[in-house]
């Protein structure tokens, strides 16, 4: 296998990329990846499909059983992003299909490829994601929560593990415990009531990666937000859904002495709004963050003080839903990176809401069994 360096001045070199011979097509062709059905990078397929024959789109992910594979003609089966293939398998579709912006389906792809941003630039091919500080700042929770400390925005109370009874004492039960990086799906989360539930919370995850949180507000007054920034760090418009905490929304749900208390999942719905403080807050954050491209934050609305809690630097799982209001962030993300398209604040619908559902795909197994595998082309 050739290391990074020479895949990649293999491939400045190509003057035509073509396909199996054929010349590459005129319009823009974009590479998404891990597109499973429940997926971030699903949700960009979506949002992409909504302009029809606009984009030559490919759609990879490391498992054939994936629903966005067959949306599209031109699919692939890659490795994970740990793999030391994968650089190299993306790499080789950039050359093979003539890739001119690949938009990442998962935070371990944002942060490999992200890294390895000037082997794409070599070849012609942009990368729509975030600088890699600000994906590396936002992918640990503990150094998110000092960064917002020490920028004055409002979030949760948050302690590393050995500090949890500090918390208590300071807010009480319940808190809130998590992972401090990979809690997509609210993976690890938990809503702990007690000494006895955090000693076991302590055991069963490990402790030292762990952080726990205050509890803070209703689950009522949650907000999931999409700030749109441009290559040159301009931001083009920001949009709230005020989320709705039910069916594949909510995550964890307990009565702890008589009173409810819920946390999220990443599959957001609710109602699209204007509001004003809240998109400020947002808006301002990725400023100072130093975003360029999507990024995603979770917040609640406590009294008049907006509490951030999450902050994604990519896609969201409500892209494909903000796409279908008029706030197609892949598309203008594409228009502002390859062509230095400009864009004002974006004339997108509110007041709706959003209401999600599961969709099927049927798929022949003789088509399954045979989408091509990129780290053997």
């Amino acid at each position: 296998m050739q290391d990074t360096n020479q895949v990649a001045a293999r491939l400045a070199k190509a003057v035509h990329i073509v396909q199996k011979g054929e010349a590459a097509e005129s319009k823009p062709c974009v590479l998404v990846t891990s597109v499973g059905g429940r997926s971030v990078g699903c949700q960009i397929l979506q949002a992409l499909l909504l302009h029809g024959e606009k984009y030559r789109i490919v759609a990879t992910d490391a498992d054939a059983f994936s629903f966005g594979l067959y949306q599209v003609q031109h699919r692939y089966v890659v490795p994970f992003a740990q793999d030391p293939h994968y650089l190299p398998s993306i790499l080789r579709l950039v050359e093979m299909e003539g890739v001119n912006a690949i938009l990442p389906g998962t935070e371990a792809e944002v942060q490999v490829l992200t890294r390895h941003r000037d082997d794409l630039e070599s070849v012609n091919c942009r990368l729509i994601a975030n600088p890699a500080e600000v994906v590396s700042l936002c992918s640990n929770k503990w150094r998110l929560y000092q960064w917002l400390k020490t920028n004055n925005i409002g979030a949760p109370r948050t302690v590393l593990a050995h500090e949890w009874e500090d918390l208590v004492a300071e807010v009480g039960f319940p808190i809130v415990g998590k992972p401090t990086e990979a809690t997509g799906g609210s993976r690890s989360v938990a809503i702990l009531k007690d000494d006895k539930e955090v000693w076991q919370y302590l055991e069963e995850t490990g402790g030292s990666g762990v952080i726990f949180q205050e509890y803070i507000g209703a689950s009522e007054n949650e907000y999931t937000v999409g700030v749109l920034v441009s290559e040159t760090g301009d931001v083009i418009d920001s949009i709230a859904i005020h989320r709705k905490l039910v069916g594949l929304s909510l995550g964890i749900e307990r009565v702890i002495s008589g009173f409810s208390y819920a946390l999220s999942t990443g599959y957001s719905q609710g109602h699209v709004v204007k509001h004003p403080l809240i998109q400020q807050i947002c808006e301002g954050l990725v400023v100072k963050l130093g975003a360029r491209g999507p990024a995603n934050i979770q917040c609640r609305l406590v009294g008049d003080e907006v509490k951030v809690f999450e902050v994604h630097p990519r896609f969201s799982g409500t892209t494909s839903i903000r796409a279908e209001v008029g706030f197609n962030e892949p598309d203008v993300l594409i228009r502002n990176y390859l062509y230095n398209e400009a864009f004002g604040r974006l004339n997108y619908q509110t007041d709706v809401v959003a209401i999600r559902a599961f969709s099927n795909a049927i798929v022949p197994f003789s088509v399954m069994t045979n989408v091509p595998r990129a780290s053997t082309l």
